[in-house]
């Protein structure tokens, strides 16, 4: 079965697949500030209705070929998103690494001001090399990983 597309722009696209279960953002060069947002709010809208404490979904952020993240965005990201996504039941997110050094650079800085926010909440990022690699980690961090 392939994947099911929520969201498709030019900028970024939104997938699930629901034998991992998982949502899958991916973004296509540079997102500016409303349609990165617009994109990471319509999957984490996905991923609140259908991800439960009995059947858990995961996250996988397809970041192959995005630019840089506007500064404005990276704060949002750590001070609300990710806030959103901890109470929803995210607990890690599973990076397909960047093919290009800005890409590269907007995701070590999330995931440095991410940590920097351990005392509000707890989510971990892991890179993997390809999309069917981060599949696999995804399926395997549900099965470990305790829903709160």
């Amino acid at each position: 079965m392939p994947d099911k597309v929520i969201l498709d722009e030019p900028y970024g696209t939104v997938l699930v697949d629901s034998r991992i279960p998982c949502v899958i953002v991916q973004f296509h060069g540079f997102a500016n500030k409303t349609e990165f947002k617009h994109t990471m709010e319509t999957g984490l809208a996905y991923y609140v209705q259908h991800s439960t404490p009995e059947f858990p979904w995961g996250w996988i952020g397809d970041v192959r070929h995005m630019s840089a993240i506007p500064k404005e965005v990276q704060e949002w990201l750590v001070t609300d998103w990710n806030l959103r996504a901890f109470r929803a039941g995210i607990r890690e997110v599973s990076v397909v690494q960047a093919e290009n050094v800005l890409g590269e650079l907007a995701t070590q800085e999330y995931i440095r001001n991410t940590a920097a926010h351990r005392n509000q909440y707890e989510i971990y990022s892991v890179y993997y090399s390809s999309l069917k690699v981060a599949k696999q980690g995804a399926r395997q961090a549900l099965r470990q990983q305790p829903y709160p």
